[in-house]
């Protein structure tokens, strides 16, 4: 096909405008410092160096910087994301696994390995927790303080069906289990791992978000109830909240951590378990605004303190204690969380010393089960 002079010209403004556009939105958009798409910090703009012994570490920076910058960068990150893992079924970065079903998962040499039991503890390591914790439990028992540590199941300890297929177990025992069952047979720490739990009430109804690392509201009740109903013996004053699954309801929301990570949030929506309603507003929270989001909860040490129950909570705790805190709160007439899992004696004398506790929580996620002071 022969082009006419019209034709070249249109067809050779359309290649200039396709090169010149990506500098364009370059010079005249304002200059980001993290990437969405990428969860990382992006190079900046290298200072022009006034010492000619390192001039010649000024092409490699703006070299970073232009490629870290250029115009439309983002968006073509977003859009590849979204082939990779909606056409191809593929992750397109190492820290979030595609599943089966739409489900995703937390990725990472470490996680992957401790989801394949292809990471036993040593004797000495498991010899090394028993003496950490029995050290805590011994000093609050002494003053008449119960400790328990609680585990928190990660979601593939869940729901592994839905892991992709390349994702095996090679080991017989989980890390987890392994330290269960020597601290029962070595320790008298009291543990309360609740993978049994979310393992009988997923039947029900599902306990994970498919596009997050975490349990739903749901799950979260379920480890809940096993905790509470696990210390109401000694501690008869504390509240069980009663629920059950018409408590729960499903609503569509933009994608969790997991979604985020890949700068997919909307277009990986999933249909949530949330609570219907929130639960009986008796707790009043102090050190944070009420009505805080998630991630400063999730950073912040707070108290919540509730006149109609009894019983005063110390609990150093990881994000998957998020979904349980309007529970907690509405069960305790004090509670104090620390955003601090593991936590070394130090901080749990200075801590009961201010809040008086009962009881003593130490709660992690099976993935964080690495060293017990960490």
């Amino acid at each position: 096909m022969i082009l006419t002079t019209p034709s070249k010209r249109v067809l050779v403004g359309l290649f200039l405008g396709m090169i010149c556009l990506p500098l364009l939105v370059m010079v005249t958009s304002p200059a980001e410092t993290e990437s969405e798409a990428e969860r990382r910090r992006l190079a900046p703009f290298p200072n022009v160096p006034r010492d000619l012994r390192v001039l010649n570490e000024f092409p490699q920076q703006f070299e970073a910087f232009y490629n870290d910058h250029f115009g439309l960068r983002q968006t073509l990150v977003k859009w590849y994301n979204r082939l990779r893992v909606g056409w191809l079924q593929v992750s397109p970065n190492d820290w979030v696994l595609v599943g089966k079903q739409g489900w995703l998962y937390q990725g990472g040499g470490v996680h992957i390995r401790d989801v394949r039991n292809a990471w036993p503890y040593g004797p000495g390591e498991l010899a090394q927790w028993a003496r950490v914790l029995s050290a805590k439990h011994d000093w609050l028992a002494a003053r008449g303080i119960d400790y328990l540590f609680v585990i928190a199941p990660n979601k593939p300890v869940t729901y592994p069906e839905f892991l992709p297929a390349a994702i095996n177990r090679v080991g017989a025992q989980s890390r987890a289990e392994q330290l269960v069952a020597y601290l029962a047979t070595h320790t008298d720490v009291p543990v309360l791992d609740l993978s049994p739990v979310l393992q009988r009430a997923k039947s029900e109804m599902r306990t994970y978000h498919k596009t997050d690392t975490h349990w739903n509201a749901f799950g979260a009740y379920q480890g809940y109830r096993a905790l509470i109903q696990h210390l109401q013996p000694r501690h008869p004053g504390i509240r069980l909240l009663n629920l059950s699954a018409d408590s729960f309801v499903v609503r569509d929301r933009s994608g969790g951590d997991l979604a985020q990570n890949l700068a997919m949030a909307e277009f990986l929506r999933e249909p949530s378990i949330e609570l219907k309603q929130p639960v009986a507003n008796c707790a009043v929270t102090e050190g944070i605004a009420a009505d805080a989001d998630d991630r400063i909860r999730n950073q912040s040490a707070f108290s919540t303190s509730c006149r109609e129950a009894g019983g005063r909570l110390l609990m150093f705790r990881d994000s998957y204690s998020l979904e349980m805190m309007p529970y907690l709160s509405e069960s305790f007439a004090y509670v104090h969380y620390v955003p601090a899992s593991p936590v070394v004696p130090a901080a749990i004398e200075e801590r009961v010393a201010k809040d008086r506790p009962d009881i003593v929580i130490e709660q992690r996620a099976t993935r964080w089960l690495r060293t017990p002071q960490g």
